[in-house]
């Protein structure tokens, strides 16, 4: 197992990387990560923003991690050096973590941060850029994937419902074989003379209220009714399926705005420089040093 990792480059929040992988390999990563008292091959996460570790985990699970200025400023609120922690919150600027359903894997990082929401592009080679690869190649998919993944989370109320009735009856036959083997117990509670209380009666006032029209229900409308446990699980997964996609769409659209105006800024620091270079050498050196300087404070160092 290798460490995978989710890098964007937010225009304030900066850079931030989400890393997955066996603690050894994290340990590159952050010398300060948590090391077990025996090596494990399990995968552990990272998240860094700007360099700054604010959160260390043991397990990929779903959560939501706060990563706002304060957060990131604030030693107090960042995992000690050795230790596993990190913010959890509701509140924008975070990052959503996402795995499939054994916390085996990381599948989606979604970043939140006031009206936007952007999905991290993942690693490659990864089950997730194969997973999102899949989707991008098949409409079907692209539809049944974040659906069934919905339904997955929505749906677990169908097991219970499905599987309830068959582990009450097993317990119910194992009860009926063990109560063969307990003794009879005849135990006869001691009464209790209770004092008699009588309550003073309140003349309440007699309100008669109007009748209400009769109204019978269409036959489907029962049928909901009773089986209602059954599809408003479905009908919640669905929903939750449905804004996926929606976020997916919103995410790629955010993404190529920050490429355009990105490489618009790339080429008025290119058109600077091809200026300065026809200038003298001394003034040349120093505009030069002025924009890469200006360059490295948008878009943060370049990564190694």
């Amino acid at each position: 197992m290798t460490v995978e990792t989710w890098r964007i480059t937010h225009p304030s929040l900066g850079r931030i990387e989400v890393s997955t992988g066996p603690e050894t390999q994290l340990r590159a990563l952050d010398p300060h990560f948590p090391q077990g008292k025996s090596t494990s091959d399990s995968p552990r996460l990272l998240v860094r923003v700007d360099g700054v570790v604010v959160a260390r985990r043991k397990s990929l699970n779903n959560t939501k991690i706060d990563i706002s200025e304060k957060t990131v400023a604030d030693p107090d609120k960042r995992p000690a050096p050795g230790e596993y922690g990190h913010q959890e919150t509701v509140l924008k600027p975070m990052l959503e973590i996402e795995s499939n359903w054994a916390d085996s894997w990381v599948r989606t990082v979604t970043l939140r941060s006031r009206d936007t929401v952007v999905q991290l592009d993942a690693p490659a080679g990864s089950r997730a850029a194969k997973r999102q690869d899949a989707m991008d190649r098949s409409r079907v998919k692209r539809w049944a994937y974040p659906l069934l993944a919905g339904v997955g989370k929505g749906g677990w109320a169908l097991g219970v419902i499905v599987l309830g009735p068959l582990v009450v009856g097993l317990l119910r036959r194992l009860w009926r074989w063990v109560s063969q083997f307990l003794p009879d117990w005849d135990i006869t509670l001691p009464s209790i003379p209770w004092p008699d209380i009588k309550l003073p009666s309140i003349p309440w006032p007699d309100i008669t209220l109007p009748s209400l029209p009769s109204w019978d229900a269409p036959w489907w409308i029962g049928i909901l009714a009773e089986y209602s446990k059954v599809w408003v699980p479905v009908l919640i997964g669905i929903g939750i399926g449905v804004v996926a996609i929606r976020n997916h769409r919103r995410s790629e659209r955010t993404k190529r705005e920050w490429s355009v105006r990105q490489n618009v800024r790339t080429d008025a620091v290119r058109q600077d420089v091809a200026a300065a270079l026809d200038a003298p050498a001394s003034r040349a050196a120093q505009a030069f040093r002025a924009r890469v300087t200006e360059l490295e404070r948008r878009t943060g160092p370049p990564s190694a």
